[in-house]
C-alpha cells in the first residue's frame, strides 16, 4: 500500500468509527424510545379500558384481545377491537374499542364496556367533533351523563332506549338532542349485536 493510501486510510478511519458509533447509538436509542412509547400507549389504553369495565379480572387484557368483524353501524371499518376480561379463566366482560356513531357535528367514537350477561359497565367518549358547550357536554370531562347508562341492558325495552322527550328512559343533553339520541341508539344496537353474537366476542384467537 502506498504512503498516500495509508495516510488517506488514517484520515478516513476516525470518521468511519465516529459514524459507526453514532449509528449504533441511534439504533439503541430508537429501540428503547419505541419500547417506552408502546408501553405508554398501552398504559393509556388500559386506563380507558378499566374505566369502562368496572369488574374484577385477573388476565392480561392485551394478551386476550381480538379484532372481530362487525356491521358498519357499529364501526364503519367493519372491524372492532375486543378486550376480554376474565376471572379464574371465566369470561366476565368485554371492552369494545371503538364504536363509532354519527352525532350532530360529525363522527363520535366510543369505548363501551359490557358484562358477560349483557349489561353496560361503562362508556367513554374517545373522540368527537361536537360544538364546545353543546354536544360536547356528553363527554365525561364535562358531565356525568354517560354514567346514567351503567347497568342498563336489553331488559329495558327498545322503545325506552331514547330520550324522555320521546317517551324514553333517558335524560337528554341540554342543547344536544341529536347527539343524545345518537349515543343512546348506538348503545342499544351494540348491546343487541353483543347479545346475538356473544360467542363471537369470546371466541379463541
Amino acid at each position: 500500500m502506498s504512503l498516500f493510501n495509508k495516510q488517506k486510510l488514517k484520515s478516513i478511519l476516525p470518521l468511519t468509527i465516529v459514524s459507526l458509533i453514532c449509528f449504533v447509538a441511534l439504533v439503541v436509542v430508537n429501540y428503547f424510545t419505541k419500547e417506552k412509547i408502546n408501553i405508554n400507549k398501552e398504559q393509556a389504553a388500559l386506563a380507558v379500558i378499566n374505566d369502562v369495565l368496572s369488574v374484577e379480572y385477573d388476565n392480561n387484557l392485551f394478551q386476550d384481545k381480538i379484532d372481530i368483524d362487525v356491521p358498519a353501524y357499529i364501526n364503519n371499518t367493519n372491524k372492532i377491537s375486543v378486550y376480554r376480561a376474565r376471572l379464574n379463566n371465566q369470561p366476565v366482560a368485554v371492552s369494545l374499542m371503538s364504536v363509532i356513531t354519527k352525532a350532530y357535528n360529525g363522527s363520535l367514537s366510543l369505548v363501551i364496556g359490557i358484562s358477560y350477561d349483557g349489561k353496560l359497565t361503562g362508556i367513554k367518549i374517545l373522540q368527537h367533533n361536537e360544538t364546545e358547550g353543546f354536544g360536547d357536554q356528553a363527554h365525561q370531562d364535562n358531565s356525568n351523563w354517560l354514567l346514567g347508562f351503567i347497568g342498563y341492558s336489553l331488559e329495558t325495552s327498545e322503545n325506552k332506549w331514547t330520550i324522555k322527550k320521546d317517551e324514553g328512559e333517558f335524560d337528554q343533553l341540554s342543547g344536544a338532542t341529536i347527539t343524545s339520541r345518537s349515543i343512546i341508539n348506538i348503545l342499544y344496537k351494540t348491546l343487541e349485536y353483543y347479545s346475538e353474537h356473544r360467542d363471537k366476542f369470546y371466541a379463541n384467537n
